[in-house]
């Protein structure tokens, strides 16, 4: 007889009645395999298995006679086959085990018409009202509570109904809600009705006829009140179905017929995410179900939600809400099924549940060749000798320039030399020299730096590589600050909410300059990075703005600048600005060399450069060296129409400088004075804002408007204007991007409100490309014409330098600079005085800004009003 025979005809049961171990009514029995003072042992008649929760025994009946018997399993197979054979003697002591299944069949009835029975009872029992709200199930439709006066095993538990494929219920499941003795009941916590059947809630919908959709994605928790939790965020789901295993083995053979007919719906591309607990059992659980759905369906992908240590759905539900849940579901990863075999595919990575790092992993197994333990001194070991690496390793490709120290290995006399490992003729030469004086064989050691160089490199990409990203990576944030920020980024009217924090941050005034400049701030790390100049007087407070909003953005992606010398750019890191806001607090000062530097980063996203070295022969050969973008930028200025021209990829912001905005910031300087503004809550705005920068992501954009809105012809330089205009409306999509539609590609999709809101917070700097003056200038012009307007016969009003400069509180290299521009844009004449006594000044061209900016708003509203 074959082993599949053998367990075909030896039900568990038989086993049981053979040894007179008796079951109880939940299919429980003392385990024989160590002592035990509570049924623990749980046998499944429906797969002719057990499995011990005390000490964890588990298999098949063939597995439980070897446990008993303690023999080997060919002993084992024999005494198996006696009893299928019925040749065994059995124990009469336990006569009446093998009747129990049926006698529970003729019990049972209708569960449909018994779960409505516990549903009624629900609200008549405080104790299991209580039990939901502090699982955060009070709004739970289908569940109800059985006080024990029928079916005992399921005694002061809440139920859930399981249904079969029709939907029906023909089973129930029932959670323990009370204490035993004082104590939390450990075993017997979980129950089920007799013979269990269907699945929790339900089985998954197939779709395709009916009000029944599709669905794409299954997600399968470990248990029904993990799957019960989730069904409150069903509505965040979208074509998501929930389905319940029975514990981390728990994936029976009705749910993988349900997971099979599921997966043949019809639908491109789906996906079984695994939501476990966070503990060991979780993490094997879903490897072993990820094995077994994956030999069930080939083209299924599946992933797994990276539960935190100690936690569950529901706890997590509990303690965190439905924003924590989302979050963790979209931070899903394949479930990675390889387990590592050696050290030297090891990087960083979970092991053992603790993340080790390559120095760990040489100290634990010894294997890696190379000692890396204390910094700046990398020691490799050979049978020949011992190779010691002083200081750092250079960070450049093209060379491997080291200070070396060849150690003797038993009399521990050195040879010291420094040489470009690169260079052949230097490393054999330098091995020579150190096999004579250390009395060893050259081509040994030479062998070694061969070996030596090829470690070194390795080596080196490595901790490149984990430099990059862990200037790229953003600070993690805990579970509880992702929602809040989740959350907080899916509220409507949400740039309003951003304006409104940003100026909690300390940021007065400046209501829409502030927003267009932290949007785009927001950018760095983004695809489509984005650029601004902030343009101003000397003491308008341009730096003050530019250092508000650079302290907005996370730490870790903030470079800021005060100087910046000639060639400083071309010296940097090769991604060092990559992913990074790099903020120029003054680029008046810098030499044309270093703007030409800058404006190359911008324009085309990298530096290359042209450096010379020395080869092996003294002789001088060139060689390239890249500094990479993209990273987005803003600078201060008080010449913005001279680098408007330079820099047309950038936003020129001009500073409000009017009296109003003056006297807001000297309001908020005697609050602070005061002690009435909370400088606790500006840091806790903050903060928020850094944090909710981190939840952003760099995603696609799609923008199926982008053709519907033209700028104002008259606008100067518009091609340039235009591809600024769509990447600010993508940033804007980008911030909304909790909130917008993707595309079959992942892709986030515009909508019209970004556009609108694009234009109604950029409008200022479209203006100012179809207006000739600069910002600072026109304010000036306005400021002089209110003024000139105010006296009798204002059109032959003639004023000195003085009288504006004292009028308008302007300092005397300000007024100079204004009047002289103005004079030769023709907006101004010249009437009378003298150049050492001073000239006389007449308004000849009055322009209506007003009129034009409404003729702009205009234009750009009547498209909007289309879309």
């Amino acid at each position: 007889m074959q082993i599949p025979d053998i367990k075909k005809r030896l039900p568990i049961m038989s086993v049981l009645a053979h040894y007179g171990i008796k079951m109880n009514k939940n299919d429980h029995i003392i385990c024989p395999f160590h002592k035990d003072d509570k049924p623990s042992c749980k046998i499944y008649t429906d797969t002719n298995t057990y499995n011990c929760f005390g000490c964890g025994k588990t298999g098949d009946v063939i597995q439980f006679i070897q446990d008993k018997e303690n023999c080997d399993k060919h002993t084992a197979l024999k005494k198996a086959t006696e009893l299928a054979n019925g040749n065994a003697t059995k124990n009469t002591q336990n006569t009446d085990v093998m009747g129990i299944a049926s006698k529970r069949a003729a019990e049972a009835e209708n569960f449909a018409e018994l779960f409505n029975r516990q549903k009624e009872g629900l609200p008549r029992s405080p104790k299991a009202q209580e039990y939901l709200r502090n699982r955060c199930l009070e709004e739970l439709q289908e569940v109800g509570y059985n006080s024990g006066v029928n079916w005992k095993n399921l005694k002061q538990c809440i139920t859930f109904p399981l249904k079969d494929k029709n939907g029906n219920i023909v089973s129930l499941y029932g959670r323990r809600i009370i204490e035993s003795n004082g104590y939390n009941v450990e075993f017997g916590k979980h129950y089920y009705t007799e013979n269990r059947k269907g699945l929790y809630p339900g089985y998954p919908p197939v779709g395709g006829h009916g009000p029944v959709q599709k669905t794409e994605t299954l997600i399968i928790t470990e248990a029904i009140i993990d799957a019960a939790s989730l069904l409150q965020c069903k509505d965040a789901l979208q074509s998501v179905s929930i389905l319940s295993a029975y514990g981390t083995n728990g994936l029976t053979a009705e749910h993988k017929a349900a997971i099979a007919e599921w997966s043949s719906s019809g639908v491109e591309k789906q996906e079984v995410i695994f939501f476990f607990d966070g503990d060991n059992a979780g993490r094997e659980g879903v490897i072993k179900n990820t094995e077994n759905v994956q030999r069930l369906l080939s083209r299924v992908e599946v992933t797994s939600v990276p539960t935190p240590d100690g936690e569950d759905v529901n706890s997590m539900f509990v303690t965190y809400g439905k924003e924590a849940i989302l979050q963790l579901i979209e931070e899903r990863q394949p479930v990675n099924l390889k387990t590592p075999k050696s050290p030297n595919n090891i990087t960083i990575q979970q092991f053992n549940n603790k993340a080790i790092t390559p120095e760990e992993v040489q100290e634990t197994n010894g294997l890696s060749p190379l000692n890396t333990n204390t910094p700046n001194k990398i020691i490799f070991e050979t049978p020949t000798a011992r190779y010691i690496i002083k200081g750092s390793l250079p960070k450049t490709f093209d060379r491997m320039l080291v200070s070396l120290d060849v150690q003797h290995l038993e009399t521990a006399i050195k040879y010291r030399c420094r040489l470009d490992l690169y260079e052949e003729k230097q490393t054999r030469k330098e091995a020579r020299e150190a096999s004579e004086k250390l009395d060893l064989r050259s081509d040994l050691v030479e062998s070694d730096l061969s070996e030596l160089t090829d470690l070194l490199e390795e080596y080196r990409d490595n901790q490149l590589q984990q430099t990059t990203e862990e200037n790229s990576n953003d600070k993690a944030l805990s579970l509880p600050e992702q929602a809040k920020c989740k959350a907080f980024l899916k509220k409507q009217n949400l740039i309003e909410h951003l304006n409104d924090l940003i100026g909690q941050s300390g940021i007065v005034g400046e209501e829409n300059n502030r927003l267009f400049l932290f949007i785009i701030g927001t950018s760095h790390k983004m695809p489509g990075t984005l650029h601004a100049l902030i343009q101003g007087s000397s003491g308008s407070g341009k730096t003050h703005l530019l250092s508000k909003i650079a302290a907005l953005m996370p730490d870790e992606r903030v470079v800021k600048f005060t100087r910046v010398t000639e060639n400083s750019f071309y010296n940097y890191d090769e991604y060092y600005f990559q992913g990074k806001l790099v903020c120029l607090e003054d680029i008046d000062g810098l030499k044309e060399e270093a703007l030409f530097a800058w404006r190359e980063l911008i324009s085309n996203e990298q530096l290359s450069s042209s450096t010379s070295q020395k080869d092996e022969n003294g002789n001088i050969r060139s060689a390239q060296r890249i500094v990479r973008g993209p990273m987005a930028s803003i600078c201060a200025t008080t010449h913005g129409q001279i680098y408007e021209d330079n820099m047309s990829r950038m936003f020129i912001v001009a500073v409000d400088e009017s009296s109003e905005q003056t006297q807001k910031i000297m309001n908020y300087q005697s609050k602070t004075a005061s002690g009435t503004i909370e400088k606790k809550l500006e840091v806790e705005a903050k903060e928020f804002l850094q944090n909710s920068i981190r939840m952003l992501k760099p995603l696609k954009v799609i923008n199926p408007y982008a053709d519907k809105i033209k700028l104002p012809p008259q606008a100067h330089k518009i091609r340039r204007l235009h591809e600024l205009f769509l990447s600010f409306v993508k940033q804007v999509t980008l911030i909304h991007q909790y909130q917008r539609k993707r595309d079959d590609r992942g892709r986030i999709i515009t909508e019209p409100e970004d556009l609108k809101t694009a234009v109604e917070i950029m409008f200022d700097s479209i203006f100012l490309k179809v207006d000739e003056l600069d910002g600072s200038l026109r304010q000036f012009f306005e400021q002089l014409k209110a003024y000139v307007l105010a006296k009798e016969n204002p059109q032959n009003y003639e004023f000195m330098q003085r009288e504006i400069r004292h009028s308008l509180n302007l300092s005397k290299s300000a007024t100079h600079r204004y009047l002289n521009n103005l004079l030769e844009l023709e907006y101004l004449s010249v009437t009378g005085g003298y150049q050492n006594k001073g000239l006389r000044y007449k308004v000849s061209y009055w322009d209506n800004v007003v009129k034009l900016r409404e003729q702009i708003k205009e234009y750009l509203n009547n498209q909007l009003d289309k879309l």
